[in-house]
């Protein structure tokens, strides 16, 4: 009976170890969609910003991407941030347009990266007639 038992020992770590490992990639799978919505939020928030920005009479050419760049960098730095393309502004008379390519790239190896664009919208200022 008690070489039995020497035979069994250990087996119950294996199963352990695998269910922490799933547990583990669940959570880092958990937490990478987290981090992406926040990092869509933000851009659509810059974005939105950027034509605001442009969307007075008396803006500049650069006011769009400047305001862009500038919401960007203070809520999204670091390898995250990387993955934002740079914002293109077209200024019409009427409107504003700001679209913006975004790849964020998966964690884990093959789990797959996410791909979108975001794109925002304001109406310009006229002078009244």
């Amino acid at each position: 009976m008690a070489a039995h038992r020497l035979a069994e020992r250990g087996t119950a770590s294996l199963g352990a170890v695998a269910g922490i490992g799933a547990l583990l990639v669940t959570l880092t799978f958990f937490v990478q969609v987290v981090t992406w919505q926040y990092a869509r939020g933000v851009v659509r928030s810059a974005a939105l910003e950027a034509a605001r920005a442009s969307a007075p009479i008396d803006a500049d050419a650069g006011a769009c991407i400047r305001r862009f760049e500038s919401v960007r960098g203070q809520l999204l730095g670091g390898s995250l941030g990387d993955g934002v393309g740079a914002a293109r502004c077209a200024v019409g008379e009427e409107q504003v347009s700001v679209t913006v390519d975004v790849r964020l790239e998966g964690w884990l190896p093959g789990s797959p990266d996410w791909v979108f664009t975001m794109e925002a919208s304001a109406v310009r200022e006229r002078v009244a007639p």
